[in-house]
């Protein structure tokens, strides 16, 4: 009878403490987000105006998550290399990306990535606009105009070679827009960012670059001279350089810069991710860099920036479609 006695004692016992312990190894297995340093993988190089920007930004963010955050330069295929890395990390939170939203539709549309542009990643926030990109040639070049290039590069085929910072950016796009509007071929020579594909013109490699928005200090010195922007409007800076829809081009630059995480990362953490960054948008430092590196403000919370994406999808692949920039999507989507 004691045995009995004792053996029904035993059990709520043992419940106890296994429920104690079982709420200890939660609470080791799932502390307050973030309880470690974060790495956010910069998908440009050292010289590029995103990888600048970024670097403005974390200061801030970290400062709402307690946390640092520790930025990882993965540059490469139009940041597609970056995004590649994000795709296989844990979502978790402490592995995300800084990328163009054309490293999402444009260079999948064009070329065969390892992810699912659509499905991958957990958009978190859309930070900077560069609109503004341009079309640059070396101040001691022949063409003073942008039509004047246009008509040596009809009747010399495939000798004009312009750099970019990869297949699929936006400037890549715009340089094959005009290439298939007006029948003509050119070579384009792709470089792991806008830095480096400056640096390949100023060095005379090659004959114009495609450039991000912080070119401005180039022409303003007298190494570089600019012959069209690629913004909706022109800029105040340049009132004299026209865009390419004051050229009869129906094209603008649409290149948002954003972070992402991998896909099914924890709504709480995305969240909490999407708070930090916007707070990190409002910092002196960030803003200060924005205007210096002539991006566009802009934001675009999650819900917003992921709507955006889709969007962004159809209407790049309708558009490269119908001037033949491709024939069908390299990647699908999900």
């Amino acid at each position: 009878m004691k045995q009995g006695i004792l053996k029904c004692a035993t059990i709520p016992v043992v419940s106890f403490l296994l429920f104690v312990s079982t709420l200890f190894v939660a609470g080791v297995a799932h502390p307050e987000y973030p309880d470690r340093p974060i790495t956010v993988i910069s998908s440009v190089d050292t010289s590029s105006p995103q990888d600048m920007i970024l670097r403005a930004l974390v200061p801030g963010t970290e400062k709402q998550l307690g946390k640092p955050m520790v930025i990882e330069n993965k540059g490469g295929g139009a940041s597609t290399v970056g995004l590649a890395i994000l795709a296989t990390a844990k979502p978790d939170g402490y592995t995300l990306c800084c990328a163009p939203n054309v490293a999402v539709a444009n260079t999948p549309l064009m070329q065969k990535v390892p992810y699912k542009p659509l499905s991958s990643f957990t958009p978190i926030l859309g930070f900077a606009s560069s609109e503004n990109s341009a079309l640059l040639v070396r101040s001691d070049a022949p063409w003073k105009t942008f039509k004047e290039l246009l008509e040596y590069a009809r009747k010399n085929p495939g000798k004009v070679k312009y750099s970019s910072s990869g297949v699929g950016s936006g400037m890549h796009v715009a340089m094959e827009y005009i290439a298939h509007k007006e029948g003509i071929k050119w070579v384009h020579i792709p470089y792991k960012g806008t830095g480096a594909a400056r640096l390949a013109l100023l060095g005379g490699h090659v004959d114009a670059c495609s450039s991000g928005v912080d070119w401005p200090p180039f022409v303003e010195s007298g190494q570089l001279r600019v012959l069209v922007t690629h913004g909706r409007a022109r800029m105040a800076k340049f009132p004299n350089t026209p865009t390419m829809k004051d050229l009869g081009y129906g094209f603008a630059s649409e290149t948002i810069h954003s972070i992402f995480g991998p896909a099914n990362l924890p709504p709480d953490i995305a969240a909490k991710l999407e708070a930090a960054f916007s707070r990190g948008m409002e910092t002196a430092e960030f803003k200060k860099s924005e205007e210096s590196l002539y991006y566009t403000p802009i934001h675009l919370n999650s819900k917003e920036y992921a709507q955006h994406l889709k969007e962004f999808w159809v209407t790049s692949e309708k558009v490269f479609k119908e001037i033949g920039i491709i024939k069908e999507a390299a990647t699908q989507p999900y």
